[in-house]
């Protein structure tokens, strides 16, 4: 279900009614009804639609969508406009998000009292989109900025850099504003001028010049590249620039990353790179400087059906009423501290209930009785002995339930819902959650929270005896739920990755591929391990390969969406195309190239190692065999051909150089050349050995 936010908002100078879907509505009246409200208009700022105002923007809304299917109506707190309207210089004309936690709930104590004379600046660059912030040094200012865990400081600098979204601003200024800080607000703007020519480097100027007109650079590539040059240069003013280690331009590069977005820092990369790899003759640099993978934290929605099974086994009436409004009413915390004793009637009212369900307005009104009848409410309606819950206890109860009552449901589909948002893929997804849900299981399904670095390396200390990958799967999974979601940065002195082995990949000869396809007859397997050593795919690519990648004309594969998402083109043998026909002509196939049982689905990657393994022990191949060896061999015999490993690299499809080149390591053109000296010494000493001992 779609949720329409609606909030007051001050646009321009005018009052008006941002209204935001958190998801497109598909074969829905929404637009329809969106574009012919009055005076609605776009703005680009807020990415949203917005119109005039009106007092009943409520009741009037409400109706407007009526006959909109699956959306939920979300209307911010009133009182946040004129917090706004006060101050209108200070807003960044981005997204506006009523729910901005305010200086307690961030961890910001009220007992904190700062001197007035401290001072702070808010510096603006929607170019960017990032914000700074420069303030007078306080431990209590700089805690609290930690505390927030969005931000980084920057210590050459001096200053705070934010990514450029509208709550984090208004966090950032509920803190300074908590500490009585009045920041200065100033707006960036783009400079059209180049970076200056730093004294002393005319010639290494005009050298880089005369290298990009040389290597036929178009006159915008050679024009971003020398405004990052100079801009590296004005860095190390007084510095013999060719003297620089591959550590300090690492090092340089990564202080960058957090100040540039993510294209300017790959424009600063690619200069860089090509002076010292272009204009100096340098061998060539890597720079792993990825970014992180985005992480939308969206609460997880259970639908009546399922909550009511989890709630059934629970038998407080609090822990029951929390529960459902949070997983199946979706009420954020704050507004579920404010609720008041009488708060039966709440989706009767002004609130509507995800899922409109008839019998989830009955369990909750016969639990609101229960919760009269269990407990003397005095003011609100969850509280402590009396004492209204804050935001952060109110957290806090909530993890605790879900580690009391061991809710494995809720953690797996909430770290799904996530996982589902977030660019990695869905393998990787996979590995990440079954590897954190198994270390979740044996403290007990304890809230990650709750859960510290010692135990995170007791565990990893558990499984030292397995495999290096394993171990490193496993602390990529840790850092991403622990970082990423729970906020929570893990200590490297607990938490290590292994020493990763360097292992020689194993590959099969050409007498050997050849006895493989000589041991049967079923022509869908032949051409099944033959494309994969012809075309040096992964099993999953062999998998996905369609009809229509096949390119008989030019003889190539395309291969399509790849690890790393990535397609490319990779070579066919002309020597196949007649098996490919025959093939064609006898299976069929309607959509992929190798198909199961079902027309129409891929083939199994199981039923392929099955193939292999059979082919190769009827070949009499002693020793463990693999799909990916089909890979390594297409790779090595290649390089044995003397083929230029950067063609090769580009026909694997890796991404980083170094992982092709460990291929060199296996050719053995050159080792053959090598003799061994124990062959010289019986060459010059005319050693013979003695003969064996025959026994009487």
């Amino acid at each position: 279900m779609a949720r329409l936010f609606v909030f007051p908002v001050l646009h321009r100078g005018c009052q008006r009614l941002a209204l935001k879907a958190d998801a497109y509505l598909l074969d829905s009246d929404f637009n329809v009804i969106t574009r012919g409200l009055p005076g609605r208009a776009y703005s680009k700022s807020l990415k949203c639609w917005h119109v005039p105002y009106r007092e009943n923007y409520r009741h009037w809304l409400s109706e407007v969508y009526e006959r909109v299917a699956d959306l939920e109506l979300v209307f911010s707190h009133e009182e946040q406009l004129a917090e706004r309207d006060e101050k209108p210089e200070k807003d960044m004309d981005a997204v506006v998000n009523s729910f901005v936690k305010s200086p307690t709930e961030l961890g910001v104590a009220d007992s904190i009292s700062v001197a007035s004379e401290l001072l702070a600046r808010m510096s603006v660059d929607k170019v960017n989109k990032k914000f700074y912030v420069e303030h007078s040094y306080h431990t209590s200012v700089f805690n609290a900025l930690v505390r927030l865990n969005v931000g980084v400081y920057v210590s050459t600098e001096r200053r705070w850099v934010f990514p450029g979204d509208n709550v984090i601003y208004l966090q950032v200024l509920d803190v300074l504003k908590g500490f009585g800080i009045k920041p200065q607000v100033i707006t960036l703007k783009k400079s059209a001028e180049p970076p200056a020519l730093p004294a002393g480097f005319e010639l290494l100027v005009r050298r880089f010049d005369e290298a990009m007109l040389l290597r036929r650079l178009s006159f915008r590539t050679q024009e971003v590249y020398k405004n990052c040059f100079l801009l590296f240069l004005k860095e190390y003013k007084g510095r013999v620039i060719e003297e620089l280690t591959y550590s300090e331009l690492y090092a340089y590069l990564k202080r960058k990353s957090v100040l540039l977005s993510t294209t300017q820092l790959k424009q600063m990369i690619a200069a860089v790179k090509f002076f010292y790899e272009r204009t100096l003759g340098r061998d060539k640099m890597f720079f792993p400087l990825a970014e992180k993978t985005e992480v939308r934290k969206i609460t997880l929605f259970l639908p009546y059906a399922e909550i009511r099974s989890l709630l059934d086994g629970i038998a407080s009436p609090g822990d029951r009423m929390l529960l459902f409004l949070v997983y199946h009413a979706n009420l954020p915390l704050n507004q579920i501290c404010a609720l008041s004793k009488d708060a039966e009637n709440l989706f009767e009212e002004g609130c509507r209930m995800p899922g409109n369900n008839e019998l989830a307005l009955i369990y909750y009104t016969d639990l609101a009785a229960e919760l009269k009848r269990t407990y003397d409410l005095e003011t609100f309606f969850l509280e402590d002995k009396g004492v209204p819950y804050s935001v952060e206890s109110l957290k806090v109860k909530l993890y605790r339930i879900l580690g009391h009552y061991r809710l494995e449901e809720i953690y797996r589909k909430q770290y799904e819902v996530i996982l589902k948002q977030s660019s990695l893929s869905s393998k990787t997804q996979v590995m990440y959650l079954g590897a954190f849900m198994r270390f979740l299981d044996y403290y007990n399904y304890k809230h990650p929270s709750f859960i510290t670095d010692d135990e995170v390396r007791d565990y990893l200390l558990l499984h030292r005896r397995k495999s290096s990958s394993h171990q490193d799967n496993m602390v990529s999974s840790f850092k991403f739920f622990f970082e990423r979601i729970h906020n929570h940065t893990l200590s490297d002195k607990h938490v290590v990755r292994p020493r990763k082995g360097f292992y020689l990949p194993d590959f099969f000869s050409l007498a050997e591929i050849s006895a493989m396809l000589n041991t049967t007859d079923n022509l869908k397997h032949k051409l099944l391990i033959a494309i994969g050593y012809t075309a040096g795919l992964r099993r999953g690519e062999i998998r996905n390969l369609r009809l229509c990648d096949v390119d008989l004309k030019r003889n190539l594969l395309f291969v399509k969406n790849s690890k790393g998402k990535r397609d490319r083109y990779t070579l066919f043998s002309q020597h196949l195309h007649e098996w490919l026909k025959t093939y064609l002509n006898q299976a069929k196939p309607k959509i992929f190239l190798f198909e199961g049982p079902q027309p129409g689905t891929q083939y199994s990657t199981t039923s392929m190692a099955v193939i292999l393994k059979k082919m190769a022990k009827s070949a009499c191949i002693k020793r463990k065999v693999h799909m990916h060896m089909l890979r390594h061999s297409f790779a090595t015999h290649l390089l044995e051909e003397g083929r230029d490993v950067r063609y090769v690299q580009e026909l694997l499809g890796h991404k980083n150089i170094k992982t092709t080149e460990r291929y060199t390591h296996v050719v053995s053109d050159a080792l053959l050349n090598v003799a061994s000296p124990f062959d010289r010494m019986v060459a010059q000493a005319g050693f013979a050995g003695k003969k064996p001992h025959i026994p009487p």
